[in-house]
């Protein structure tokens, strides 16, 4: 009788209308650039099933950017009804000492239960679950002998087995409780193999994801977005202005200088300041005139390539720019002698969209102390030129400081309420002139909430020959204030067409990618590169342009 009532119970375990068939499934693809629509060599594939999160199968793309990647997977099929409408996983790790987890999956509320049996049929352990439809997961605690142990799970009537090896014996609990993993969108949902989840990933490009169905698919077609493209570029300084005034057309892409719209488009720019420069020598008494002829000159080219740039002199501006596909160009005056000691001169910059102004160029003026000024240490804003940093801030006008004092800095911070910038300097720590800035001035800017743009312009990088001045030269300068201050005030002002020589990999504005792989392979996260990109001079512009 017990031989018997053994072999009836293993009749029930290994029930005649479940069998195994075989099948390949193969998927695959495309991975292109999101903006160059090129395909992309070398992407990393990964792909996990859902029923074997433990093991991932990857595949790179080709050149042409095509991946494809084929399974052949055994599957236990239920013929008295097809497709199974709930899935029992093999159990992980299998085998095990001395302990496992079962995992399955419900389509619909109802009673499952789990029977666990040796190989002789005789059961060990079984446990009834009421559950709502999901995914779930059952914790087993070694019990009885080692040796082969098969798993049935019962639904509606309906069974899966799966085999499982236990290595040592154990007086543990067996079936624990069911662990909702995940819920169906929809009761009706069937699964007859796992669904896929696929990650693509590259270096410098933000990961993406996508979830397949287990089917025979090789038109999966994805896009990549670089880290750089993902990040809002907001360069402090860029002087093209002076070149536009001459005849130089900003739509047209130039092999010469370093600025143009389709280059600033390459090197992916969201939002540029764009300095009105007059030069306080050629233009000595009437630099207010000279600006304006220089706003006149943004005001044309911006209209003649009204579909791809748009001035802007608020964040919700930028943003409306930026949602239509254009870059945002926000002016800005560089050198407090265009106002030509007139506060109302200062005003209409203002309204006329001018949303920072440098205190002081290379040249000191009646009422501030440039940095070159041999006094820079001792004098510092005049009675006036308090008045001038009270009405910037009411006006809603960010202050700069590059080029500007010592005293005149600390004199600024005193008197201003809001964050300033220096949006065009170097470190004097690591390049000893003037124009840059000591410790105790990048500290001070930091504690009022300000950021410092790192210019890229060799001469205030690096006393090293030219050729020599590389992306990593401007990176040491970011460093040192994010060591020295934290990542939330660091910036970039490039000065491009600013008359400066560029470091190697910098060469223009379309160039402003190679930073951000740069950073990254130093080990910058994507947030950190986010901030210095545009992030942080953002959170001051929305602080002061209201």
């Amino acid at each position: 009788m017990k031989t018997t009532r053994c072999i009836r119970l293993l009749f029930i375990i290994t029930v005649p209308f479940l069998q195994f068939s075989a099948q390949t499934v193969t998927i695959g693809g495309t991975v292109k650039d999101s903006y160059t629509a090129l395909g992309m060599d070398s992407v990393c594939v990964k792909i996990t099933a859902s029923s074997d999160p433990a093991n991932k199968y990857t595949v790179l793309t080709t050149p042409n950017g095509s991946w494809s990647y084929s399974f052949t997977t055994s599957i236990l099929d239920d013929k008295r009804q097809s497709p199974i409408s709930f899935e029992l996983q093999q159990n992980y790790p299998n085998p095990f000492n001395p302990s496992t987890t079962i995992a399955f999956s419900v389509p619909v509320a109802g009673t499952a239960e789990i029977f666990v049996h040796n190989i002789l049929g005789q059961r060990i352990d079984r446990r009834a679950y009421h559950l709502n439809a999901g995914t779930y997961s059952v914790h087993w605690s070694g019990k009885g002998a080692a040796g082969t142990l098969f798993y049935t799970l019962s639904v509606a009537g309906r069974l899966l087995t799966k085999k499982m090896i236990q290595l040592d014996g154990g007086n543990g609990t067996g079936l624990g409780d069911a662990t909702l993993n995940g819920g169906y969108a929809s009761s009706f949902r069937k699964f007859t193999l796992s669904d896929l989840t696929i990650v693509f990933s590259k270096f410098g490009y933000e990961p993406d994801s996508v979830a397949v169905p287990y089917t025979n698919n090789s038109s999966i077609a994805n896009v990549l977005t670089t880290v750089h493209r993902r990040a809002f570029v907001f360069d402090l300084h860029n002087d093209v202005a002076e070149l536009m005034i001459n005849g130089y057309q900003l739509g047209i892409r130039h092999t010469i200088n370093h600025s143009d719209i389709p280059r600033f488009l390459d090197g992916g720019v969201d939002a540029q300041m764009m300095v009105l420069w007059s030069h306080p020598t050629d233009f000595a008494g009437i630099s207010y005139q000279r600006t304006i002829e220089l706003y006149d000159t943004c005001m044309a080219q911006i209209g003649r390539n009204s579909v791809t740039i748009a001035k802007a002199t608020t964040v919700q501006e930028i943003q409306s720019a930026n949602s239509a596909g254009k870059i945002a160009a926000v002016l800005c005056v560089e050198g407090g002698h265009a106002i030509e000691e007139n506060l109302n001169k200062l005003a209409d910059l203002y309204h006329r969209g001018a949303r920072y102004m440098t205190i002081t160029w290379n040249n000191s003026i009646p009422w501030a102390i440039a940095a070159t000024d041999l006094e820079s240490t001792t004098k510092g804003l005049t009675e006036f030129g308090k008045q001038v940093i009270r009405s910037m801030d009411s006006l809603g006008m960010i202050i700069d400081v590059s080029h500007t004092g010592i005293k005149t800095i600390e004199d600024i911070l005193e008197t201003t309420k809001n964050p300033i910038v220096a949006s065009h300097s170097g470190v004097r720590a690591l390049r000893d002139i003037r124009r840059n800035l000591t410790d105790e001035q990048i500290q001070a800017i930091a504690q009022g909430g300000g950021v410092i743009g790192v210019v890229f312009y060799t001469s205030f990088l690096s006393s090293a020959p030219t050729a020599s001045v590389t992306i990593d030269t401007v990176i040491k300068h970011i460093d040192y204030i994010k060591k020295l201050v934290g990542i939330d005030h660091v910036a970039i002002g490039s000065d491009y067409d600013g008359g400066i020589t560029t470091p190697v990999g910098l060469e223009n504005v379309s160039k402003l990618g190679n930073l951000t792989l740069a950073l990254l392979r130093k080990g910058y996260s994507p947030a950190d590169v986010r901030k210095i990109l545009g992030g942080n001079y953002l959170r001051v512009f929305s602080e002061v342009c209201k």
